[in-house]
């Protein structure tokens, strides 16, 4: 069976060439909310750009929010967008709690440079899903390996791994087709060869800290 098919981080690497010429497993966050939370999650720097997970905005990024305000953000947060990323901040501390970006009529080689770009920030994922959701999970010492999860979930001990951020992919198309079975679901189901893709970066214990403080 493992003859079969490629490994993920073989078929990344076969994406990112590709560019160059370019449900859902569940995460267990693990980590406690403590006084040190939010130093471990901004000592990560998992950001966009200029904005940071956990950092305050500074005055420059104010003057943006102020101007391209997004609505239906949740109680204790507001929403914006630079550009095309969508910025969700703490309303009392102007805290970043999370960055995502979406596109609704993105085709294969738009997934592929979003696929390219997060890797460029983040590293390799963590694990895969589906073959159209990609995580890139975080503890305080930094990146979780795809090793170190897949022994953590096979034992039942994700929650030992103390995740507290994480990044999210997902897709409408397969993200990474093992190229015999994408000739063949072409010819049996003809796939789209548009959808919707989207990515979020964020700490879930860091926003759950901070909701609580609402309460």
């Amino acid at each position: 069976m493992e003859c079969e098919k490629m490994g993920l981080q073989h078929r990344l690497i076969l994406l990112v060439a590709t560019v160059m010429l370019v449900i859902i497993v569940p995460f267990s966050a693990g980590a406690k909310a403590s006084d040190t939370l939010l130093a471990d999650v901004i000592s990560l720097k998992l950001g966009i750009g200029n904005y940071v997970i956990g950092e305050q905005l500074n005055a420059v990024q104010k003057k943006i929010a102020l101007q391209h305000p997004v609505e239906g953000a949740y109680e204790g947060t507001y929403k914006f967008v630079d550009n095309d990323l969508y910025i969700v901040v703490d309303t009392t501390t102007d805290r970043v709690l999370a960055l995502y970006k979406r596109n609704k009529k993105a085709d294969k080689k738009q997934l592929k440079a979003m696929v390219v770009e997060l890797m460029g920030l983040f590293g390799a994922p963590t694990t895969m899903a589906h073959d159209k959701i990609l995580y890139w999970a975080f503890n305080r010492h930094g990146a979780v390996s795809e090793e170190d999860f897949n022994r953590a979930k096979e034992a039942k001990q994700t929650p030992g791994l103390g995740i507290i951020a994480t990044v999210k992919l997902n897709s409408e198309m397969e993200i990474t087709p093992d190229p015999v079975e994408e000739e063949k679901a072409a010819a049996e189901k003809n796939p789209p060869t548009t959808g919707t893709i989207y990515f979020i970066v964020t700490s879930d214990p860091l926003v759950k800290e901070f909701m609580a403080a609402r309460q």
